[in-house]
């Protein structure tokens, strides 16, 4: 019964509609203040201080105090990784949706890895190469895929010893199909930023791909970049 309860007061906090946007602009893995919260879901900054102390009182959200300034961020991977797969079960995406969906819905941040009809096309593009071979609900390295990520400056062997599985399938809710996750994948996003190839898009999760990057992405990965570069 307490289990029960539990998913019940989780589904409540999620299932309002304010409370899902900021959920959802919190899906960019950073923190951010309470009045930019509030423009992303469209309310006054007292609604959104109320949602989040919900939020916060729920354990979706966490507070990070930086002297006198508070900061909102989900309380982990987990928190994110529900919401991407509860956004795969719903209806399915339109297949002409509006300029700024179809942006996201190209490119995006989901958390701590990269999301979106690119990040598919590099997962795929990987498994073309043999790079990653598809275990249930992970990824498994190859030896050649840990030669390639070495290149790449991200070193597979440590990753392993994280808690933290290394390359976990996560179900993208825009294209319903996987892509890549885990530690593999946050350090793949991580590198990629580091790199110049591509770049967020301030105060949302979008993500693009700087012209340097379109070029060394499509021979590095073998896939063909179809979206305007930054």
């Amino acid at each position: 019964m307490d289990t029960a309860n539990e998913m019940a007061a989780i589904a409540s906090l999620i299932a309002d509609p304010t409370r899902a946007e900021i959920l959802l602009a919190l899906m960019d893995g950073r923190s951010h203040p309470a009045g930019d919260l509030a423009c992303a879901a469209h309310v006054s900054p007292a609604t959104a201080s109320h949602h989040l102390s919900r939020l916060v009182e729920g354990g979706l959200v966490e507070v990070v105090q930086q002297g006198r300034h508070r900061y909102h961020r989900l309380t982990g991977i987990e928190i994110a990784e529900l919401l991407e797969s509860l956004g795969s079960v719903g209806r399915p995406v339109p297949r002409k949706p509006p300029p700024g969906a179809a942006k996201l819905a190209y490119c995006r941040t989901c958390y701590d890895h990269l999301a979106g009809e690119l990040a598919v096309q590099l997962r795929e593009g990987m498994e073309k190469r043999g790079l990653l071979l598809q275990e249930s609900d992970r990824f498994s390295v190859t030896p050649s895929g840990t030669g390639f990520f070495a290149d790449l400056g991200i070193q597979v062997e440590e990753l392993r010893k994280a808690r933290r599985p290394l390359a976990r399938l996560c179900i993208d809710w825009t294209e319903r199909v996987p892509h890549l996750g885990g530690s593999l994948g946050a350090a793949l996003l991580s590198r990629l930023l580091e790199k110049r190839w591509l770049t967020r898009v301030a105060g949302c999760r979008q993500v693009v791909v700087t012209p340097v990057g379109r070029q060394c992405l499509q021979e590095l990965f073998c896939v063909e970049i179809r979206c305007r570069v930054a």
